[in-house]
């Protein structure tokens, strides 16, 4: 399981992005929205998949930055819970991998 952090700024004020949260969210085994633009997702694709995902639902005036986090290696200034979500899924990251046949599947290449 990766830990990603997808930070985005989503431009087009006419545009209806519901199909980008739909691909956010829908492809993340757990996520949380701690700060404005960004979440925080548990999944099963690595970076690049996961940007693969999303690129779709955007524009060419957008922004979008996928990075794994690295479980336990991280700091800043959240609330509690934020911090209790992020060690509980550091932890469980931590503990699980990818099924081999899985990460054969040519749309994640």
């Amino acid at each position: 399981m990766n830990l990603l952090l997808v930070t985005f700024s989503l431009r087009n004020s006419q545009k209806d992005y519901s199909q980008f949260f739909v691909a956010l969210r829908g492809n993340a085994l757990q996520w949380w929205h701690f700060i404005e633009q960004t979440c925080i997702v548990t999944t099963l694709h690595d970076v690049n998949a996961y940007t693969k995902l999303l690129i779709p639902h955007i524009e060419k005036t957008d922004s979008l930055l996928v990075t794994k986090i690295v479980p336990h290696e991280f700091q800043g200034w959240l609330p509690k819970d934020a911090w209790d979500w992020l060690n509980k899924v550091s932890s469980d990251s931590k503990q699980l991998s990818l099924p081999a046949p899985f990460s054969n599947l040519p749309w994640l290449k």
